[in-house]
């Protein structure tokens, strides 16, 4: 069974930005790639992002153009690494 199946799908935004090493301000990526990338829809994701930002896994920052911009916090990376052990 692989990392990705038993995870809540709360998690798995979590997954994939540590993945993809958007795991800092100078990677993170605005709501619109993340979803492309996670091919869930942009309303899905921002929920999914809202939980995990309110509980200190994904941090946010806001771009010189005024887009807000994502990517996993410390506490995130070691939530979902603690899933590979």
């Amino acid at each position: 069974m692989m990392v990705e199946d038993r995870l809540e799908q709360e998690d798995k935004p979590l997954l994939h930005m540590h993945n993809l090493g958007i795991v800092n301000v100078k990677r993170a990526k605005k709501i619109e790639e993340l979803a492309a990338t996670l091919s869930v829809s942009i309303e899905e994701l921002k929920r999914l992002i809202g939980r995990n930002e309110a509980q200190g896994y994904i941090e946010s920052t806001v771009f010189e153009n005024g887009e807000k911009a994502y990517y996993l916090s410390p506490k995130g990376i070691i939530k979902i690494c603690s899933c590979f052990s």
